[in-house]
C-alpha cells in the first residue's frame, strides 16, 4: 500500500524549480519524481495521508518539493468515475470527502518551464458509516498533541484545578474516568456537545489557564464533538494498539534555508498501518539548526550541522536525522595532513567528508604529552618526562608513551576517583564509622580493579551480584548508597544500574511510559524484579551484610505493588524476554548474563560512548548516559565499531582507552580552522576543558612542590586518591567536585565562576604553597640559576613546554629583579598558575 512510484525522465538537462527558481547549472540533474505513498486507502472520515513528493537527482540525493508542487484531481483511464470531489488536498495532505477512487496528479516545473509529473491513487471507503470513535486511539492523541496531559498542565501530580490526567496518556482507564465521570460529569454535555467544558475551555471560549489548545471547527475539534455526541464511548477493548511508529524520511541531507515535510506512520498491533502525521508531536533537538512545525514541516536555518527531530505518538517514539553540510567545496588538500592510524580515523574522516568539514592540524608533542597524562591518569608529566619525549625521534613514540602511561599506578588512583563519582561512593563528614569503613573498602576495590585491568564485564558482574560484608567485599557498598532501612531503595538501584551500565536514563518510566524512549512502566518494574530478593542485615554497629533472601523482601514487594497496583511482573530485561531462574537462585546473575552478553544493544555501546566522551570531552551520544531512540549518536558507525572492537578484545578497558588515544583524531590540535570552526559535534578538533577539581589541585601541588594536607590522611596523599567526598576542601568544592548524590556525570561541574577566579588570584593557601621554604620556588632560588633557566624550568613544569623566544625574554626580565628576586619569581609562578593554558587541558 505504501509503495512509491517513480516517473522516469530523460537524463538530459531537466532541472527542478524550487519556489520558482531554477537549479544552478552545475548542480545535480533531475532524473525522477517520487511520490510516497503512491497508493493508499482511507478507511473512514478521520483518516488522512500526507504525501511526500521528492525530486530524485543524478548524484543519488533527493530533494523535497512537497510544499512547492501543484496538486490536482484528474480522471484516470483506469477508473470508471471522475476523481473530482473525492478528496481535499492541502500541501500534499489528502483528506476524504466522498467514497470512491481519486487520482492525484502532481506537477513540478523544471528549469526550462517543462512539467515533471506523477500520479498517486487514493481509495476512499466507509465514509457514510456512523462508526464509533475509540477513546484511547482517537481521543487521547488529540489531547496529548494539545499538551493537556503534560507536566505543566493537567498531567502534573495532582492535576490542575481539580482536573487530572495521567502524564502522556499512560493510563487510559484513569483518563477516561477523569474526563467523563469526575467533576460531577460537567466536563462533557452529550445533549449539547458544543457546550461541553472540554471544548469551550480548549478553544478559549471561556477562561482557561492553559490558553487556547484547540482550534474551533478544526478536524480535531470535530472528532471530539462527534465523540461526545455519540455518548463518549470507550471503544472496543480489543482494538489494535500502537506497536511502533515510523517517520519518513529517517535521514535527509538538506541545504540551509530549505524545507522538508515529514510523514509519520503508526504500525498497529494487528499489522495494519495508519498515517498519524497531523496527530504526532514534534520537537527539534537542535533548534539553532532546524525548526519543526506541528504539521511535521522542517525548516533549516542559516546554520550548519546535524539536527534530530523527535517524533512521539501514543507512547511510541522515532527520530528523523537532518544533515546540513558545513561547506560545499572543501579541497582535498584540507585533508592531506590527516593520516589514519586506526578505524576511528577512517570513520571520522568519512563523516567529515559527508559534512563538508576538515580536521585541524595534529597537535604538537608538547601539547600531546600533557593532554595524554591529564586525560589518562590525572597527573602532570614531570619535566624530565617531557624533555625525554621531545627528544625521542623514533616512530610511534606517541603510541609507546600511551602504553607506558597506562601501566603507571596513577592509572588506578585516577579511574577509581572517576568511577567513585559514577558509583556514588560517598559519605557525609560526620557519618558513622561503618560508613567510613565501607567507602574506604569500595575505593580500594575500585583501585585494585583498574590496576589489575579487570575485564569490564567482570567488573560490572562483581558490583551487581555483590553480597557479603561491606568491609570485606568493597563492591557491596554500591548497594549501600541506596539503603533505606533493611533494603535498598529499588527505584534508585534500577535507575543507577541502567544509567551507569546501560547508558540510559529510565527514571521517568517508574510511574508512566517513558516520553522519550521506547520503554513502558511495566518494562521498568519487570527490570526492578531482578533486585527484589536483596536485603541488608546489620551484624554490629560497625558492620552490614548484604544477602539474597529466598523470599521477596516485604519492603521491595510494597514498593513494586504501590506502583504496579499489585500486578505480578516477572523479571525481564529491557526490551528482552523473560529469563527463568531456579528457586533460591540469585536473579541478578541472570540479569548480568543478559547485560554483559556481546549482543546486548546497550552494554558495550554505553561504555564505549562513556570512554569516548571522557577523552574527547563530548560523547558520540551526548550526554554520555542518555542513550535513547530520540538521541541518536553523531557517528553511529564509529560507536558500533568501538563496541564491536571492545567485545573482540574481551572487554579490555585499557585496550579501549588505547585505541581512542592512539587515533589521530584524539591527537588533533584544539585550534579551529575555517573548515571546522563552527563544528561542535564531529571531533574535527580537540575540545579544550578545565582540569577536574582533584586533578587541578594535584597539579598545583606538584608545580609548587608542596603537598595538600587532608585531615585524617598522611601528608602526600593526592586529591585523586581520596576515597570519598567527605574530606573537607574549599578548593575541591569551589572547582566542582562531584557531590556524588546521583549517578549522573553532570554532577561534576566544569564551568568557571567568580569564586574560582578570586581563589586563584588571592588565596592565602596558594600564597603559602608558593612561599613555602621547602617548596619548588625556594629550591629554584637557592640554586641561584640564571633567569632564563628558571623561566624555562617553570614552563616545563607547569605547561609541559619551553617558552617561546618572546615569552622567555619578557619573563626573564621579570624574574631578574635585582631588588626582590624572591617575590618576582613567586609572582611569575602565580601568573603561570592563573593562565588558562595551565588550568585547561587543550
Amino acid at each position: 500500500m505504501y509503495r512509491a512510484i517513480e516517473t522516469s525522465l530523460s537524463l538530459l538537462a531537466l532541472m527542478a524549480s524550487v519556489h520558482g527558481a531554477a537549479l544552478c547549472a552545475d548542480e545535480a540533474r533531475v532524473i525522477g519524481l517520487v511520490i510516497e505513498p503512491a497508493e493508499t486507502t482511507l478507511k473512514n472520515a478521520d483518516d488522512s495521508v500526507q504525501l511526500l513528493v521528492n525530486l530524485k537527482l543524478s548524484d543519488g540525493t533527493v530533494r523535497d518539493v512537497t510544499r512547492d508542487a501543484e496538486y490536482s484531481t484528474v480522471k484516470s483511464s483506469k477508473e470508471s468515475s471522475d476523481s473530482a470531489g473525492k478528496v481535499a488536498i492541502d500541501h500534499g495532505r489528502i483528506t476524504p470527502k466522498s467514497n470512491g477512487v481519486a487520482t492525484i496528479n502532481v506537477n513540478v516545473r523544471d528549469a526550462q518551464d517543462k512539467t515533471i509529473s506523477a500520479d498517486a491513487r487514493i481509495v476512499v471507503q466507509n465514509l457514510g458509516n456512523d462508526r464509533q470513535i475509540h477513546f484511547a486511539n482517537e481521543v487521547m492523541p488529540i489531547l496529548t498533541k494539545a499538551g493537556c496531559n503534560t507536566g505543566g498542565c493537567h498531567g502534573k501530580s495532582g492535576g490542575q484545578n481539580g482536573f487530572a490526567l495521567t502524564l502522556f496518556a499512560s493510563d487510559h482507564e484513569f483518563d477516561y474516568d477523569s474526563i467523563v465521570h469526575q467533576g460531577r460529569g460537567r466536563r462533557l454535555f452529550p445533549a449539547a456537545p458544543e457546550q461541553s467544558l472540554l471544548l469551550i475551555k480548549g478553544t478559549g471560549q471561556t477562561t482557561h489557564g492553559g490558553g487556547t489548545r484547540l482550534e474551533a471547527k478544526s478536524e480535531h475539534y470535530d472528532r471530539l464533538l462527534r465523540w461526545i455526541a455519540q455518548g463518549m464511548p470507550r471503544g472496543d477493548t480489543n482494538a489494535p494498539t500502537v506497536a511502533r511508529i515510523e517517520v519518513l524520511p529517517r535521514e535527509r541531507t538538506m541545504k540551509r534555508i530549505s524545507h522538508q515535510q515529514l510523514r509519520v506512520v503508526a504500525c498497529l498491533s494487528d499489522g495494519s498501518t495508519r498515517d498519524v502525521t497531523r496527530e504526532a508531536e514534534y520537537k527539534s533537538q537542535e533548534p539553532d539548526i532546524l525548526t519543526v512545525e506541528a504539521t511535521g514541516l522542517i525548516s533549516t536555518l542559516n546554520h550548519t550541522g546535524e539536527g534530530v527531530i523527535m517524533v512521539r505518538y501514543m507512547g511510541a517514539v522515532d527520530v528523523a536525522k537532518i544533515t546540513v553540510p558545513f561547506n560545499e567545496d572543501v579541497p582535498e588538500s584540507a585533508y592531506a595532513h590527516f593520516k589514519s592510524a586506526n578505524y576511528i580515523d577512517e570513520l571520522t574522516l568519512q563523516k567529515w567528508h559527508k559534512l563538508g568539514i576538515a580536521p585541524s592540524p595534529v597537535c604538537s608533542d608538547e601539547i600531546f604529552i600533557r593532554r595524554a597524562y591529564i586525560d589518562a591518569i590525572g597527573t602532570l608529566p614531570a619535566s624530565e618526562e617531557v624533555l625525554a619525549f621531545l627528544a625521542d625521534q623514533s616512530p610511534g613514540k606517541r603510541e609507546k608513551l600511551i602504553d607506558r602511561i597506562l601501566e603507571r599506578n596513577e592509572y588506578g588512583d585516577y579511574w577509581a576517583n572517576v568511577w567513585g563519582d559514577l558509583l556514588r561512593n560517598w559519605r557525609e563528614a560526620d557519618s558513622r564509622q561503618d560508613m567510613k569503613r565501607g567507602t574506604f573498602a569500595f575505593s580500594a576495590w575500585l583501585r585494585n580493579s583498574f590496576i589489575q585491568n579487570k575485564s569490564y564485564d567482570q567488573f560490572v558482574r562483581e558490583i551487581l551480584t555483590a553480597q557479603g560484608d561491606v568491609g570485606s567485599n568493597g563492591a557491596v557498598n554500591w548497594y549501600r548508597a541506596f539503603t533505606m532501612g533493611k533494603t535498598p531503595n529499588i527505584t534508585q538501584v534500577v535507575n543507577d544500574s541502567c544509567q551507569v551500565f546501560l547508558g540510559t536514563q529510565v527514571a521517568c518510566a517508574n510511574c508512566h511510559n517513558h516520553p522519550l524512549e521506547k520503554l513502558s512502566r511495566d518494562e521498568y518494574w519487570s527490570f526492578a524484579a531482578y533486585f527484589e530478593h536483596i536485603a541488608f542485615k546489620p551484624e554490629t554497629r560497625m558492620d552490614s551484610i548484604l544477602y539474597v533472601s529466598k523470599e521477596i523482601t516485604s519492603e521491595v514487594k510494597n514498593d513494586i505493588n504501590n506502583i504496579s497496583k499489585g500486578k505480578f511482573l516477572p523479571p525481564r530485561p529491557l526490551g528482552g524476554k523473560e529469563i527463568a531462574f531456579e528457586p533460591g537462585e540469585d536473579p541478578r546473575v541472570k540479569l548480568v548474563n543478559w547485560m554483559t552478553a556481546p549482543e546486548n544493544p546497550y552494554f558495550t555501546k554505553a561504555i564505549a560512548n562513556r570512554m569516548w566522551g571522557h577523552f574527547m570531552n563530548l560523547g558520540l551520544v551526548e550526554s554520555v548516559d542518555d542513550m535513547r531512540a530520540t538521541n541518536p549518536p553523531s557517528n553511529p558507525l564509529l560507536l558500533d565499531a568501538l563496541a564491536k572492537d571492545f567485545v573482540a578484545h574481551k572487554f579490555d578497558l585499557k585496550h579501549l582507552i588505547g585505541v581512542i588515544m592512539k587515533s589521530q583524531t584524539y591527537g588533533l590540535s584544539s585550534d579551529p580552522t575555517p573548515y571546522n570552526q563552527t563544528d561542535r559535534q564531529n571531533f574535527a578538533r580537540y575540545m579544550p576543558r578545565r582540569m577536574p577539581a582533584e586533578v587541578f589541585l594535584d597539579a598545583i601541588s606538584k608545580f609548587t612542590g608542596v603537598p595538600e594536607r587532608y585531615n585524617g590522611f598522611p601528608l602526600g596523599t593526592r586529591a585523586i586518591e581520596l576515597p570519598d567526598n567527605a574530606v573537607a576542601s574549599y578548593f575541591l568544592k569551589t572547582f566542582g567536585r562531584s557531590p556524588r548524590a546521583s549517578a549522573c556525570a553532570c554532577e561534576r561541574r566544569t564551568n568557571s565562576n567568580l569564586a574560582q577566579t578570586l581563589y586563584l588570584m588571592n588565596s592565602p593557601d596558594l600564597d603559602g604553597k608558593l612561599s613555602n621554604g621547602t617548596g619548588y620556588i625556594a629550591t629554584l632560588l637557592n640554586a641561584n640559576k640564571p633567569p632564563e633557566q628558571i623561566v624555562e624550568e617553570m614552563y616545563l613544569r607547569s605547561l609541559a613546554r619551553k617558552p617561546t623566544a618572546d615569552e622567555l625574554k619578557d619573563a626573564a626580565e621579570m624574574v631578574a629583579s635585582a631588588t626582590d628576586r624572591k617575590n618576582s619569581v613567586k609572582d611569575f609562578a602565580w601568573i603561570l598558575l592563573n593562565c588558562k593554558e595551565f588550568e585547561y587541558n587543550h
